[in-house]
């Protein structure tokens, strides 16, 4: 049997350390931070067969991709789904609610306890199935004032939220009538009195705690994904021991050939279900700081492997081809016939060590996320207390037949790896063993996604100023050999290492995952970039008449528009999803939507050296508005990390970041804050302030007493943000889609204006509202020949979002959000231009493009154009051809 362990992803400025466990039939997947879809896609490896999913932390650092490869794997046909992680895992995934949901996918959520295992019993694998069993191990920064929490769930002492007293509410009715234990006990019987209890008027979902309060999260994932309801309710009817049983099986408790979950339909939500979720108490979560947040260390321990058969050794004694031989390799004894040396005939007795080899020791790999040196203590005495885990150390386990470690992947902080303690912590486990360590200051800062990287460097050619290069460093600030005192096998992890568990091997970089990067032998050769003739002439002419051009003053040339996601639904190779920044000279930064990977896309564009003035960092600190559109995933689900690395700022952003959106934005983002610190608190460093997007609609009377009595701190807050960006105003306006959705009117007070669509079909709304527009920046899904489909989904064409521009009478287009189909550039955009008509130019990831210079990029079109196809004659692979938009609901 043949496995190994690989990683998908390294710490680097726009990945989180991501580690595939592969088996022939299944994968297993440990952490999912942003961008892991996108760099499944980049590599050459995938998803498919993936059973589980496990998570070191709960917060953006190691779970914010989890929303969009849960909806992926979805779409891609995954049927089920296992997820372990922390305490806090439930209420995290329930705060997803309002924007990850998916009708056939069964998710399955188990949460590792804050409290340590006092006994063997309690040790017990945490999944379980035929190729691995995994074993956790919670680790509490020893600086953190937490009060465990009771085997039943029970917050202790000052960890408990305080509540003023109130009449009795029908969720405490609930609670006297039934009985925490009883509803904490069996999830249908409590499903359906939390589906009951939550009609009453006044039920508070935020007034439930311990057991309820995690029932009802469980009750709202099943909201989410309808088919889980199959398998709660098909377990509690056979009475088992539901996690236990579930977890001894490969089909996850559901059989795969015989499971309805292609087929559920999504019935209504429980009432309440938009009202806030319980606050998770700290005695079961932990803090919400990154720097003593609790983390889990996961064993994972293979299969133990039979030995050889040896067919001579039957042979010799009398045991011949056939069923028997088949019972002796299952364990079995067998009895043959055979003549003694007197030439009678006996019965002899043939045990399995008579002809087979000795079992291979079943192979382990440790996987520790140590995020700061507060974790080093906790670490050290949780594993020497567990009964389970000390046994992997040398001195219990260098002549153990049970297992044997042969892989250690460490996730380590600043300062983790040259502490002493945690030094002498990895000499412990013993000559022999493989560590893969993460830790910054030892790892280059390789491109990840090098297919858009390698077109970028190409397009440099083509304008160095409209597409810069990304910011990147093949070598590592410090070698990892250089640091003293370190176990003899230590390697940095690099993305694409590769360790086989059996048959054993050392880490080795897999040159089969790397073979379509063709970034960085361009960039390591020594000399420019040869690009193909047909390029060269493209280029050349484009430059000759940009060279040639007569360019006219435009007010607000000088703003620049940074497009960080192109691509809409899903990531590609070559474009992420949704994002604009906006560069307002002399007054700073606005962002249109932040889908996933957001944050990676700004720290490649402009760095994340902290020393650098011109860094994501100051970025960060010039950054005064994010417009969140609506609420599907592509297109704020990268909101949490932002708000969480601003928090980062040292010193502190004095000078607060405005937050435009719907209500279900600030309730996701409230309600993940409880998890982990996103600025929203009055009290909090680097403060976010909300606006919500009803309160400036374009159409509101902001001096109405009706108005300024429902949205005052909406409206105030839109003046103070105004006056820090030199705007006169920044308006909503509703458009169409599939959920409520709203475009921004962004108008300076130097006469320039700004027109965003978000994602719409045509509306006439957006005409009125933007009449005169400097610049349109409109969605264009599909192309023209795709209307039918474009309608279906509620987005626009390319030939749309042009006509819109002219009602608007807007003097420059800029189409973005293209469909997956088209992975390189959109087909249809060049269409004839009129005397009047706007300047139309295309959006692509990494670009700087002036307002004053929309004409260049429009000039580049036919060029930019050549460059891919001849990509493409590169055999650079051009990933999903053909393929549908993913649906979102």
């Amino acid at each position: 049997m043949l496995w190994s362990a690989s990683v998908l992803s390294t710490a680097s400025s726009d990945t989180e350390p991501t580690v595939v466990i592969t088996f022939d039939s299944a994968k297993y997947i440990f952490n999912v931070g942003e961008n892991t879809t996108r760099a499944f896609l980049q590599s050459r490896q995938n998803w498919k067969k993936t059973r589980a999913l496990f998570l070191t932390s709960v917060g953006t650092q190691r779970a914010s991709g989890l929303p969009g490869l849960f909806m992926t794997l979805a779409d891609a046909g995954q049927s089920q789904m296992q997820i372990t992680g922390p305490c806090g895992l439930l209420h995290l995934i329930a705060s997803m609610r309002k924007y990850t949901y998916r009708d056939n996918l069964i998710v399955t959520p188990a949460e590792v306890p804050l409290v340590p295992p006092c006994t063997e019993a309690e040790e017990r694998s945490v999944y379980r199935d035929d190729n691995i069993s995994v074993f956790a191990l919670p680790v509490v920064p020893s600086e953190t004032p937490l009060q465990l929490a009771s085997p039943r769930g029970e917050a202790a002492g000052t960890f408990k939220r305080k509540r003023e007293d109130s009449p009795e509410r029908s969720s405490k009715r609930l609670l006297n009538q039934h009985g925490a234990d009883q509803l904490a006990g069996d999830i249908t019987t409590t499903a359906k009195l939390l589906r009951k209890a939550a009609c009453a008027p006044d039920f508070d979902p935020a007034s439930l705690d311990g057991g309820v309060a995690q029932a009802w999260r469980q009750l709202l994932i099943q909201s989410m994904f309808p088919a889980s309801q199959v398998l709660s309710e098909a377990t509690d009817q056979n009475g088992q021991e539901k996690c236990q049983e579930k977890r001894k099986t490969k089909g996850r408790g559901v059989n795969t050939k015989t499971d309805a979950s292609s087929t559920i339909e999504r019935g209504p939500f429980p009432p309440k279900f938009s009202k806030p979720l319980p606050v998770p108490e700290r005695a079961l979560s932990g803090s919400s700081d990154p720097a003593l947040k609790p983390t889990v260390a996961y064993a994972i321990v293979g299969p133990r492997i039979r030995g050889k058969f040896d067919g001579k050794k039957a042979v010799d004694l009398g045991l011949p081809p056939g069923p028997l031989r088949a019972r002796l390799v299952k364990g079995e004894n067998v009895t043959v016939q055979v003549k003694d040396s007197n030439g009678n005939v006996v019965d002899r007795q043939i045990k399995p060590e008579d002809c087979i080899g000795e079992s291979v020791t079943p192979a382990v790999v440790l996987l520790i996320d140590t995020p700061t040196l507060a974790h080093i203590p906790a670490l050290l005495s949780s594993f020497v207390d567990s009964r389970h885990f000390s046994d992997y150390l040398w001195k219990h386990a260098k002549d153990s037949k049970r297992h044997k470690v042969q892989a250690i992947f460490h996730l380590c902080g600043d300062g983790v790896l040259e502490d002493e303690r945690y030094k002498t912590f990895m000499n412990d486990f013993g000559p022999e063993v493989h560590h893969i360590v993460a830790s910054r200051r030892y790892l280059s800062n390789t491109i990840t996604f090098t297919s858009a990287a390698y077109s970028q460097l190409r397009l440099n050619q083509l304008d160095p100023n409209i597409f810069p290069i990304q910011k990147y460093s093949c070598t590592a600030d410090q070698a990892i050999s250089d640091v003293p005192g370190l176990p003899a096998h230590v390697t940095a992890m690099q993305k694409n290492v590769l360790i086989n568990l059996h048959p054993p091997r050392p880490p080795l970089l897999d040159l089969d995952t790397g073979k379509g990067d063709l970034f960085h032998p361009a960039v390591s050769s020594g000399s420019p970039l040869v690009l193909p003739e047909s390029t060269r002439g493209s280029f050349a002419d484009a430059q000759t008449y940009v060279a040639h051009a007569e360019s006219e003053e435009t007010c607000g040339g000088d703003v620049t528009i940074c497009p960080l996601g192109t691509n809409s639904a899903m990531p590609s190779k070559y474009r992420n999803v949704s994002a604009t920044l906006i560069r307002i000279p002399h007054y700073g930064y606005v962002l249109l939507d932040a889908g996933e990977g957001t944050w990676g896309q700004l720290a490649r564009k402009f760095g994340d050296d902290l020393t650098s003035t011109s860094s994501v960092w100051q970025v960060l600190r010039e950054l005064k508005c994010i417009f969140i559109s609506h609420m599907h995933g592509d297109h704020h689900i990268g909101l949490a990390k932002l708000l969480a690395m601003r928090q980062r700022l040292d010193p502190p952003c004095n000078a607060p970041l405005y937050v435009v959106g719907h209500d279900n934005v600030f309730l996701y983002l409230h309600e993940y804050a409880a998890l982990e610190e996103l600025g929203l608190s009055p009290c909090s460093k680097s403060p976010v302030i909300s606006i919500s997007v009803d309160a400036i609609h374009w159409k509101n009377d902001f001096f109405s007493p009706r108005v300024e009595v429902a949205f005052r701190s909406s409206i105030i807050a839109h003046r103070d943000m105004c006056a820090s960006l030199g705007l006169e105003s920044f308006r909503s306006v509703d458009v169409v889609h599939r959920t409520s959705c709203h475009g921004a009117i962004i108008k300076h007070e130097d006469g320039w204006s700004i027109v965003y669509s978000g994602d719409t079909i045509p509306t006439q709304k957006l005409v009125q509202a933007g009449e005169n527009a400097t610049l349109l920046i409109h969605e264009s899904t599909m192309a023209d020949d795709q209307a039918e489909m474009a309608a279906a989904k509620m987005h626009s064409t390319v030939g749309q979002a042009i006509e819109i521009g002219r009602r608007m009478k807007a003097r420059n287009i800029l189409l973005t959000h293209f469909s997956a189909r088209y992975p390189n550039i959109p087909p249809s955009v060049t269409t004839e231009h009129n005397p009047g008509d706007p300047t139309l130019a295309l959006a692509f990831d990494h670009a700087n493009i002036k307002i004053g210079e929309m004409w260049k990029m429009n000039a580049y079109i036919k060029a930019i154009e050549q460059s891919f196809m001849d990509l493409e004659n590169e055999n650079e692979a051009t990933q999903m051809e053909g393929v549908d938009d993913i649906d979102i609901p």
